[in-house]
């Protein structure tokens, strides 16, 4: 699964900071897989640990907190890793709904 391996990817130890072209790369990667994974219906969502989640990612694909050029490259990092975490949340949400669907079905 190609989120698996992205996410894997951007929270694979390391010790130095990668170039910042992969980093880049990787947040648009990453920030397009988790803007795909919150259009899907992932069950019921109402509970407050389930806002906070959805409040964390949409703040991070905000524009605004976006790494820009001029963004020293430990706080791009640190974004690119911030948006691999919910993305591997969702994903695992994502899922754990998709095991459970055809049981609803049979109800």
């Amino acid at each position: 699964m190609t989120i698996d391996r992205t996410v894997a990817a951007a929270l694979a130890r390391r010790l130095a900071l990668p170039e910042r072209d992969w980093t880049d790369i990787t947040t648009l990667k990453l920030r397009g897989q988790l803007a795909l994974l919150l259009c899907e219906d992932l069950g019921d969502t109402d509970s407050p640990h389930y806002v906070s989640l959805y409040r964390t990612a949409y703040g991070l694909l905000d524009r605004d907190a976006q790494p820009t050029p001029r963004t020293p490259p430990g706080h791009a990092y640190d974004h690119m890793r911030a948006l691999a975490a919910a993305t591997r949340v969702f994903a695992t949400l994502y899922e754990q709904h998709r095991r459970q669907m055809p049981e609803e079905l049979d109800r």
